[in-house]
């Protein structure tokens, strides 16, 4: 446990960033249909925008409209393999 806390201190810039990208593909996948609770003109293009990450959600989405707990399931997928992309990629100064 206290190594995994270490890594999260460590790479908490890479951690945000994932968090908010897919965040706002989570969001933008949910209000596509104009029953949904957000929806509007925005949802394409953010979904545009995290293209990456909402592909496969939105796949889904489109298949199957009502259910929306698969992609919450695909959307935390999504946000590991980003956090674990990204911590590749950016380095953080130790202060």
């Amino acid at each position: 446990m206290n190594k995994f806390v270490k890594i999260i201190e460590s790479k908490k810039l890479a951690l945000k960033i994932s968090f908010l990208y897919v965040l706002l593909g989570t969001l933008s996948v949910c209000s596509i249909y104009p029953k949904d609770l957000f929806y509007g003109e925005w949802s394409l293009f953010c979904l545009i925008i995290t293209f990456p990450v909402s592909i496969i959600s939105f796949g889904y989405r489109y298949a199957e409209s009502n259910l929306l707990y698969p992609v919450f399931i695909i959307q935390l997928i999504m946000f590991f393999l980003t956090f674990n992309i990204l911590s590749l990629v950016v380095k953080e100064k130790n202060i």
